[in-house]
């Protein structure tokens, strides 16, 4: 797949957030200036499929050019030993961060509509029947909308909501609202949200492109759950990349497999009703070009993100 990380108007987007957008070929390189006359590079999202061993060594050999302290290649394609061998090969060695979530639960949209709901969990398909017996409606909205700028601020509510409530990092309404503007002159994002009597339950921004729709961000209230809102509106994404033609849904970050106690077990437990399968993907690996200041600003990322 080629991932919407890894267009021009992603590339676009980020040049607002202390980004200077690099090209190599049709990558997009995105250099981030640090303190003390400092950067690092990173290649958001890329397959092995679109990426040549040749342009693996000139991402190695853009380190030394820019000046930077390692360059950072992320690899959406599921783990295997191969893609070790391969960036390994070249000098790039795993990351000590990920990014990019590096367990995602994956929906195959190939099949008719009926078996994506037959394999879906028990409790999954019972609360996307119970959401439309209430009559929960789900909306969907793009930059074009005549009601663009409310529904906005509606999904911002909800993500600020979800911040505030799992102690979480978010974003600011400027992020989104530049996100969206990158991409108007294209369909690749739209925004759904999950009402009930006027009350907004749910929303997610979710991007559409290369065959793949990805869940990009979330947020929820915690009004009416017994009416699950949520599970009808990710029903509703789901059946309308399927018409899309997308032949998959990435609902991103789960908790590692086997992981019982970790952070993101509740959503995951969420997203598993959905079906698909937890797939690990090959994640970070970075080529180090300063092997000191490496080591200064691993220490610095650790402690920042205690």
């Amino acid at each position: 797949m080629k991932s919407i990380l890894q267009t021009k108007q992603w590339a676009s987007f980020k040049s607002n957030y202390d980004f200077e957008i690099l090209n190599l070929g049709n990558i997009f390189v995105h250099k981030r200036k640090l303190p003390f006359n400092q950067n690092f590079l990173y290649i958001p999202e890329m397959s092995a499929k679109h990426i040549s061993p040749q342009e693996v060594e000139d991402l190695a050999k853009l380190a030394k050019e820019q000046d930077s302290i390692f360059t950072r290649l992320e690899l959406v394609d599921e783990f295997s030993d191969s893609g070790f061998k391969l960036l390994g090969s070249f000098g790039f060695k795993k990351s000590f961060e990920q990014v990019q979530p590096k367990w995602r639960q994956i929906i195959d949209l190939k099949p008719t509509r009926g078996e994506i709901l037959a394999q879906m969990k028990q409790k999954g398909r019972y609360n996307v029947k119970l959401a439309e017996r209430k009559d929960v409606k789900i909306i969907n909205f793009d930059f074009n909308s005549t009601d663009f700028k409310k529904q906005l601020e509606v999904f911002h509510r909800l993500i600020e909501d979800t911040v505030k409530r799992e102690g979480i990092s978010g974003r600011s309404m400027e992020y989104f609202s530049k996100m969206l503007e990158a991409f108007k002159e294209t369909d690749y994002l739209k925004i759904y949200i999950a009402y009930y009597n006027g009350i907004a339950l749910s929303a997610a921004l979710v991007s559409f492109y290369e065959g793949v729709a990805s869940y990009l961000y979330g947020g929820s209230s915690r009004d009416h759950r017994e009416v699950m809102g949520p599970y009808l509106m990710h029903w509703q994404i789901i059946c309308d990349a399927k018409d899309l033609g997308m032949q998959s849904y990435d609902m991103l970050g789960i908790a590692p497999t086997g992981s019982e106690n970790h952070k993101w077990s509740g959503v995951t437990k969420f997203k598993e009703q959905f079906g698909g399968r937890a797939v690990e993907i090959l994640g970070s690996f970075d080529y180090i070009n300063k092997p000191v200041a490496y080591k200064l600003f691993q220490i610095a990322e650790k402690t920042r993100r205690k």
